[in-house]
């Protein structure tokens, strides 16, 4: 049984000094404890949601040998790796890119999707204006692209993809006015999505790229700005935010723990809960949909990682 060892996390995480983290406990009792994880430089604000849901997650398996659910935070993603190579965290919610990285280091099992948002999942567009001669990815040979930041997965990953996938090799570039070498597409980060969207309204840049859900939203995509734009391309969906365990996590466990996620839309408190802890609609299996859009994931995340040209 793996009841003595999970009944002590807590004395073992507070008395080892090694892991840089806020230990933060929402309820010991009897029985397996579980730990959700994580990756913030603002522990308050967020162990603050996530006790909402450590409290339903304890009550809902109690009778299945949980006895409490606590929440673990750090600061960096190293931390996270090491506190789930030592047993520490057991769930843990992350984008999909590093929902894979973390799969990839043997240290997790991908276990349900995220509405993070109410949103099951999400793409990239890239726009143009709608008086620019670009009609296909393959114009933007020698011209320049506004992109968000290099952590964002809509606004950099997905559409650097795009280019690379019909052959367009890209090149950062520092000085707004230095000439970009023919066949390829240089870029520069602008840092929001209103930057982006500004950046090639104003024609500094000749396209941009973001979420499709900034393009919808009027407060990234003003009405009187939209007007003056065209999509040029859309990328493929990707999920949007995956729910991860523990791969070492007891297999009776796991199971019991994906049907309570499944089922957690169902009921008033577990939309509740679901809410409060980042504005999560439901959680469904990696099947259907969200199995095609966590595979996209991967072939992007192979791509611009490295591990696959």
């Amino acid at each position: 049984m793996v009841r003595c060892f999970y009944r002590l996390i807590l004395a073992v995480l507070l008395a080892a000094p090694m892991l840089p983290v806020s230990v933060l406990t929402v309820q010991a009792q009897e029985g397996v404890t579980l730990v959700i994880g994580r990756i913030t430089d603002s522990p308050d604000k967020h162990y603050k949601r996530m006790t909402h849901m450590a409290k339903y997650l304890a009550a809902e398996l109690a009778d299945f040998g949980v006895g409490g659910v606590d929440v673990l935070i750090t600061s960096t993603e190293d931390e996270m790796v090491e506190a789930l190579r030592r047993g520490r965290v057991d769930i843990l919610s992350e984008t999909p890119f590093l929902a894979l990285e973390l799969e990839e280091q043997g240290v997790v099992d991908i276990l349900m999707r995220e509405w993070k948002k109410g949103v099951p999942e999400y793409h990239s567009v890239i726009v143009v204006r709608k008086d620019s001669p670009v009609r296909s990815l393959a114009d933007l040979a020698g011209r320049r692209v506004s992109f968000e930041d290099a952590g964002s997965t809509s606004g950099y990953l997905l559409p650097r993809a795009a280019l690379e996938d019909v052959g367009l090799p890209l090149l950062e570039i520092a000085n707004p006015n230095r000439p970009v070498p023919a066949g390829r597409v240089g870029y520069r980060f602008s840092g929001s999505e209103a930057k982006v969207v500004a950046a090639v309204a104003e024609g500094t840049a000749d396209a941009g790229a973001y979420s499709n859900l900034d393009w919808d939203d009027e407060e990234s995509t003003p009405p009187e700005v939209k007007a003056q734009l065209r999509i040029l391309h859309e990328t493929k969906p990707v999920i949007r935010s995956t729910l991860m365990v523990r791969r070492s996590i007891p297999a009776e466990i796991k199971a019991q723990l994906a049907k309570v996620l499944e089922h957690m839309h169902e009921s008033e408190d577990g939309r509740a809960a679901m809410k409060k802890y980042s504005k999560v609609a439901k959680y469904d299996r990696i099947e259907g949909d969200a199995l095609r859009g966590l595979e996209e994931a991967r072939r992007i995340w192979l791509r611009v990682s490295g591990r696959q040209s």
